[in-house]
């Protein structure tokens, strides 16, 4: 009987979870970028793109986005701190950056087990653009 469940124990933690749906996905996406505005204090924060939507991508899945402007309340005005503070505050949420761009300046980060990337830019100053997008993931 131990042999049994101890059998059965070790296959169910082998088991991979299944992946999150796109609608799933966002909510993490969203949750995530809230907080880091939380964290860094920004100002004037706009949504410029709500998301709430399913653009689809392919053998019926969809991916979902979400977008957002501020501005930074940190002393340096050199845009590149600026994307420092937010890859930071990213990186303490489980975020790896994936790629950086100082002559843009711009970074994606990923966070691969939530199925999301969030690519910052700071085209100005403390002003920066925080664009976020799931993966493709199934609809339902």
């Amino acid at each position: 009987m131990i042999a049994v469940v101890g059998a059965l124990a070790l296959g169910a933690c082998s088991s991979t979870p299944p992946e999150p749906t796109a609608a799933q996905a966002e909510a993490t996406l969203k949750a995530d970028i809230d907080w880091l505005m939380n964290l860094i204090q920004a100002e004037s924060v706009k949504v410029t793109n709500e998301g709430g939507k399913n653009i689809p991508c392919g053998e019926g899945k969809s991916r979902r986005t979400y977008g957002i402007t501020g501005i930074s309340t940190s002393s340096s005005h050199d845009p590149m701190s600026t994307l420092n503070i937010l890859a930071g505050g990213l990186i303490k949420r489980g975020y790896k950056v994936a790629s950086a761009d100082p002559v843009a300046p711009r970074d994606e980060l990923v966070k691969k087990e939530s199925y999301v990337k969030v690519v910052t830019t700071s085209p100005k100053d403390k002003n920066f653009v925080l664009s976020g997008e799931t993966e493709c993931l199934r609809t339902s």
